[in-house]
Parts: C-alpha cells; structure tokens; sequence
C-alpha cells in the first residue's frame, strides 16, 4: 500500500524522504521500508541530508541508455547510463557511481539534437520510420532521444548516445578522403542529394543548405561541413554567393589577427559556390572533440539569453565554466561582427571546445560573415546595414582594434575577385557603417 502512494508521489519529481513522509503522513522509517520495497526503480541522489528520491520512467520506451564519449584518437569509452525519470527527467548514471538529475534533456545533449537545414534532412530520411513529428520544433525531449539513440553515429561533438550509435560509429567504414582533383564535381553531387534529403549528416546547426564530408584539402584530409548555394542562378542564390565568399575572408582576416578561426576555401563549379570549413570537433579520421555551444551552457549555466556574446561568456567565467581567456577574445568577436554589419551573432554562432572538462576554451570562429545583406524570405537582397551599437561591455581597446580589422576587410571584400556587380553597393554601405562606427568609437575613453 505504501509502495503506491510513493509512486504516486514520485511521478511528481525529486523529493526528499522528509518530504514524502510529510506528504503521506508516514515516518521516515516507514518510507525507507517502502523505497526498498521498490528496489531499482527508485534512484537516490546526492548525499546525507540533501538525498533526494525519484521515480524511474519506464513508459518512454528505453530502460537505461548507454552514454559514450569518443577520444581524439578515435576510441569510445563508457561514461554511465542515462535514465528517464518522473516527471520527464533524466538522471545520468556515471560510471564513478555519481548520480545527476536534470529536468529534462540534460543541457550536454543540447547541441546533438537535429536541427536546422540538416535537421530537416534528417527528418526526410527517418522521420518516418521513427514516428517523429514533421516540425523540428513539435520535437518533445523524448523525440530528440529517439532520434539520438536509432540514428546518432556522427552527432556534432564527441558523444554517442545509445547501443546502436556506438554500434554505427566503431562498425561504420574507414573515411576515405574526396581527393582534390574530384572536389568540386563531389561537392555538387552532395549538394544536389543533401538538397533531397539524401546525405546523411551531423546535428550542425542553421538555415544554410550544407552537407559534411572527409575531404582532402591543402592541410590534408579533414572532416568538413560545406555550405553550398543552389544551383538556379538569380538574385538570392547571386547573394549567397557572395556571403560564402565574404565569410571566407572574414574568417581570413581573423585569423590573420591571431584570433582563432575555422579555416575555410571557396569552390566554384558550374555556377554554384561552395565554402568549405574544417570541422573542430573532429580529429584524423574517427577522432572527436566535446563541443557546446553558447547557448547550452547560458541556458543551463546562466540563463541569461540575451545581451550579447561578452556579457554572457563572462557571467559564465564567473561560474567557472569557461575559461578567462574567452571573455577578451568573444569581445574582439563581437566587435568585429559588429562592424562589418554580421546581424547573426546568436548564442549558436559561438561554441566551446571540451577537452579535460570545464572550464572550457572557446573555440575557433565560424559563421562570421555580413548577414545584414542575407537575402529577405521574400526574396529581396538588401543592400543596408543596421545602425552600429557599440555595446559599453567591450573595452575600448579591442573596438580599435576592431576598426583596423574591419577597414583590413573592406580592402579585401575590394581586392578579391569573384563578387556580383550588385554586391558594391552592400560593400558602399558597410564602407559608411564603419566608419560611422569609428567615429562613435573614437569618443569612448
């Protein structure tokens, strides 16, 4: 009798056993009598007075869920099980016997759920089979672990969830790289099945049609995540040419400043252009690296969500969870996306890298380019930015800073062939951007 009037209690969430003796007018003796009645379906958490009880959820169609990770070298190790609990939690099982209870999908899961355009791939290819809704945003956290554990092989970072991932990921075939002198008639062959739906992919995020692929490049052979333009020419894929095209020297400019950025090419072939960005999560051809994104350590972390890219990485270096260094270098991000109009810097365009845990170090810069020329979802291509705010939180220094960078990218976007003649005007206009930018910066002490 006491067994299922703790049950019913439990399906309400954690508690304490004071709580539930409390809630079912019992001792605490006769609660310990009945969680011991009933063995492994109740998972204790914490220690001493702060134990807390809940109640395992085996309605959601998988009892206990095999989490691993995958080293650079390209080998799986066994980090615990995960387990549902009441009332839609999840409790990590660790293998050193530490138990960690999160309301719903735990945040380091976060970043591998599909979404985005390859999102939108994944549900033409499986979406069916496994019963999920047709919108990435109907998906409830147990849709998001369905697909994880029957098609989650090659998640973005370095974790597998499941049997069958780790099943996909160590039976899988060895990579072989594109060669170079095949690139560009690969790539548009990707490009023409991944727009299908038929190019199995990671969870990358983003409206920008892409596919991945292990490619050889200049550095060697690499795992990289291509953006492509459609191939029917006309004034919005004319515009994602030149955006691709001007995120590559974005990256450029960055990295020739020692700012840490993904090193990218440009292919063009038959009209359409591809921009080629090696991956930082992967390492050689099966190694992998941890990667979260800014917004699921804000949305677990911090909270904040809005404010800008500076703000909440230094909240997050107050709680420990990212290092220092991050604050200075998201700062000269920000600046620099500022000034050459990229309207786009959300808390999914910057990530970390986890190596030996937190704090975790920032990782190299992607998704860098002039956004306020993005084509309009009617169709428009807009040849204005936005009014520059230079946010106070970033020091004055690194807005100098970033004026030099940002005229070293005006000379650039002028100095590279390969732009459309219609694409002179946004370079006009981030002209005048900048410099009303500098001026405004000139007066900050």
């Amino acid at each position: 009798m006491h067994s299922d009037a703790l049950r019913l209690a439990l399906r309400k969430g954690p508690q304490t056993a004071r709580a539930l003796s409390e809630r079912l007018r019992v001792s605490q003796p006769t609660i310990s009598r009945a969680i011991a009645v009933l063995g492994d379906e109740v998972l204790r958490l914490g220690r001493a007075r702060s134990i807390q009880y809940v109640l395992r959820d085996l309605s959601r169609g998988h009892a206990a869920i095999p989490v691993h990770r995958v080293d650079t070298e390209g080998r799986t190790r066994w980090l615990g099980d995960l387990l549902p609990v009441h009332p839609d939690g999840y409790v990590m099982q660790q293998a050193d016997g530490v138990a960690r209870h999160s309301d719903g999908l735990p945040w380091w899961l976060f970043d591998m759920r599909p979404q985005g355009y390859l999102g939108r791939a994944f549900l033409l290819r499986h979406g069916g089979a496994l019963g999920l809704p047709q919108r990435l945003s109907d998906w409830s956290d147990k849709d998001v672990v369905r697909a994880l554990i029957s098609q989650g092989g090659d998640p973005v970072g370095n974790l597998l969830l499941g049997d069958t991932a780790v099943h996909q990921f160590v039976h899988g075939p060895a990579p072989v790289p594109i060669p170079l002198q095949d690139k560009a008639a690969a790539y548009a062959a990707l490009a023409d099945a991944a727009a299908r739906g038929e190019v199995p992919g990671s969870s990358a995020g983003g409206e920008q049609p892409k596919f991945i692929a292990f490619a050889e490049t200049t550095s060697g052979p690499r795992h990289v995540l291509v953006k492509f333009t459609e191939a029917e020419p006309g004034p919005v894929s004319e515009r994602w040419r030149d955006l691709l095209l001007a995120e590559h020297l974005a990256l450029n400019v960055l990295s020739d400043a020692g700012i840490p950025a993904s090193r990218t090419a440009v292919i063009d072939h038959a009209g359409q252009r591809f921009l080629e960005v090696e991956r930082f999560d992967r390492a050689g051809p099966t190694g992998r690296i941890g990667l979260f994104s800014l917004a699921a350590l804000d949305a677990e972390f911090v909270g904040q969500g809005t404010g800008g890219w500076p703000s909440i990485v230094q909240a997050l270096v107050r709680q420990r969870c990212v290092s220092p260094e991050a604050v200075d270098m998201a700062s000269r991000l920000w600046a620099f996306g500022t000034l050459i109009g990229n309207t786009d810097m959300h808390t999914g365009n910057l990530s970390f890298i986890s190596g030996q845990g937190r704090p975790y170090a920032l990782a190299p810069a992607y998704d860098m380019t002039p956004m306020a020329f993005a084509p309009r979802r009617g169709g428009g291509v807009p040849a204005a930015v936005p009014d520059p705010v230079i946010l106070p939180a970033v020091p004055s220094r690194i807005w100098r800073d970033a004026v030099l960078m940002a005229r070293q990218y005006l000379a650039a976007l002028r100095g590279v062939p390969g732009f459309s003649d219609r694409f002179t005007a946004c370079v006009h206009a981030l002209q005048a951007h900048v410099d009303t930018a500098a001026a405004r910066i000139a007066r900050l002490g």
